[in-house]
């Protein structure tokens, strides 16, 4: 069961994805939020994907700056994702392996 949990929320999230980028342009802001979840499936499943939205928000400052003004407004799984690609909260000593 778990060999078919990653490629079903990878598939889910890219496909909020999509639809997120679709409605983006409607005058509610559901395309947003749905992009915005599909993300946060993506980045939980896929490390290449957390590190290339990394370089994102470390490229776009204003990316970055809004994304960290959403922050507070939005749930706690899309909390813990925007932490996750936080670029200034890189801990250099997580991605060294122990050599214990």
């Amino acid at each position: 069961m778990k060999r078919f949990k990653r490629p079903i929320k990878l598939a889910t999230g890219w496909l909020f994805v999509l639809i997120g980028l679709i409605t983006a342009p409607l005058p509610l802001p559901l395309g947003q939020l749905l992009a915005l979840v599909g993300l946060s499936l993506l980045v939980s499943e896929s490390y290449m994907i957390c590190m290339f939205t990394r370089k994102l928000r470390r490229k776009y400052t204003l990316l970055n700056k809004l994304m960290d003004r959403i922050k507070p407004f939005v749930p706690g799984f899309l909390k813990s994702t925007i932490e996750d690609t936080d670029p200034r909260h890189l801990n250099p000593v997580a991605l060294i392996p122990d050599r214990t």
